[in-house]
């Protein structure tokens, strides 16, 4: 796969950034394609293969279900109320790598019925492209963690459905989660601009 033009990227994470401050879970799915997949590197079972069971997992993170395990001594949360205006959710942004141009093992695309040979072909003939998202709640010591690799394919999208008004637009198509658990100090490794 080729790299994404500069213009893009810029696209895309405009994009990206408009989802994150949308707050309604139902405009929220907009965002992702009908038959969006989601693959979970660290427990495979927290797959999707469609935006409503994407939305559907959104509402569980709101009310604080994270399916993980730790190992520390405080439950590792998502969306408990704030207590301070201090905590705030934070996120960093970059297209990936040529060599991140993969989807794990057939045992972690198992549960979407696709082999990572399979995804790399869907990938390369809908001419997909991968970001990289770091999210992690601010201020919060021990907070959750969310690894992702996004990918986004550019689709017709229906009048009613429209995000930025155009009649094809960018929209994610695979959410692969590459680690999901507590801070694990690599949250600014990079330099990249944190966002809100």
């Amino acid at each position: 796969m080729e790299a994404p033009s500069p213009e893009l990227v810029a696209r895309i994470k405009k994009l990206y950034h408009l989802y994150r401050h949308t707050t309604d879970l139902g405009k929220k799915g907009l965002f992702f394609s009908r038959d969006c997949l989601q693959i979970c590197r660290p427990m495979p079972s927290y797959a999707a293969v469609s935006r409503s069971q994407i939305v559907e997992y959104l509402h569980d993170v709101q009310q604080g279900k994270v399916p993980i395990s730790s190992n520390t001594t405080k439950p590792i949360r998502l969306g408990e109320p704030r207590k301070t205006t201090e905590v705030k959710g934070v996120y960093t942004i970059r297209p990936l790598k040529t060599t991140e141009f993969e989807f794990g093992s057939d045992f972690t695309t198992q549960p979407v019925s696709m082999t990572t040979e399979e995804l790399n072909t869907k990938a390369r003939l809908e001419e997909w492209v991968g970001m990289r998202v770091d999210l992690w709640d601010q201020g919060v010591e021990g907070g959750l963690m969310v690894k992702v690799q996004y990918w986004w394919r550019l689709e017709d999208v229906s009048q009613g459905e429209r995000i930025t008004g155009e009649a094809r637009e960018w929209r994610q198509c695979l959410h692969d989660i590459m680690y999901l658990g507590p801070k694990d100090g690599t949250e600014t490794a990079l330099g990249l601009e944190v966002l809100e």
